[in-house]
């Protein structure tokens, strides 16, 4: 799948594993590569949504059109399907309190 990251920043957690430390803690540092390099090896936006283990859902309301992927604990991955079916787009990485 092809790939595209919202910011710079975004991209370099991902390229350089430090600096997602630095951004978000070990934990989801290394869940945040992990979840772009599951990403990287499906073919479509569709075969991510059914892979259980991601846990990919809408958003609804103000975030519709976007999607969410659970990295570990309350963060998850933010992204928005690109206009073809193998193309999306790592929107944001958010803490989500589900209370």
């Amino acid at each position: 799948m092809e790939i595209e990251f919202n910011s710079r920043h975004l991209e370099r957690c991902y390229d350089d594993f430090s600096a997602a430390v630095r951004a978000w803690g070990q934990p989801v540092a290394k869940r945040y590569i992990d979840r772009i390099e599951t990403i990287r090896t499906a073919a479509t936006f569709w075969e991510l949504y059914n892979y259980r283990a991601l846990r990919c859902h809408p958003l609804h309301g103000a975030d519709a059109g976007k999607f969410a992927i659970t990295l570990i604990g309350h963060y998850r991955l933010i992204v928005i399907r690109g206009d073809a079916p193998d193309h999306l787009i790592i929107h944001e990485v958010t803490i989500h309190y589900d209370d």
